[in-house]
């Protein structure tokens, strides 16, 4: 059988991105064994043991993680080799089904490039993406707008956008 997977990205944080990680886990773990992996994360971070807990592949933290965000915005280039080696051992160890991939979190330190390297990573890892796009303070032509933006941004890192959320 082969291993279904979905990248969750954002363009910006607090918009939902979370959320609809969460649900869709839930979804394929009712009828797939299913993992998570975060590409860059922080050790001290919560939700990804909240998405754990809702995976069914048995996939601990350790498995799920790649790299320090520091790192990924620090030297992205570098860190993509070791978030593809992160992940290929953690699919190996548990065997999912399916893989759910959520792209990083809001920082301290703002870094405008977050969204390519998400983009990029989600490509690096044969994944195609569910963008969450917030609507909070925005026209509908503001919306299509952003999600024109992040698809065009993921075609060119060579994945496809296979669904929007609008939050």
């Amino acid at each position: 059988m082969s291993l279904t997977t979905i990248s969750i990205l954002s363009p910006e944080a607090a918009n939902g991105r979370n959320v609809v990680a969460y649900g869709v886990v839930r979804a394929l773990a009712t009828a797939k064994k299913t993992g998570v992996f975060r590409p860059a994360v922080c050790k001290r971070e919560t939700f990804t043991d909240v998405l754990l807990g809702a995976a069914t592949s048995g996939i601990t933290r350790e498995q799920a993680t790649g790299v320090c965000p520091r790192r990924a915005r620090e030297d992205k280039e570098g860190a993509r080799p070791d978030i593809v080696a992160a992940y290929s051992e953690a699919v190996a160890a548990t065997a999912p089904e399916a893989m759910v991939i959520v792209g990083t979190d809001h920082s301290a330190v703002n870094d405008p490039d977050s969204f390519s390297f998400n983009a990029d990573v989600a490509a690096d890892l044969a994944s195609p993406v569910f963008l969450a796009v917030c609507a909070i303070d925005r026209t509908p032509e503001q919306v299509k707008a952003t999600v024109d933006a992040c698809t065009a941004i993921v075609a060119k890192a060579c994945t496809t956008v296979l669904g929007v959320f609008v939050t």
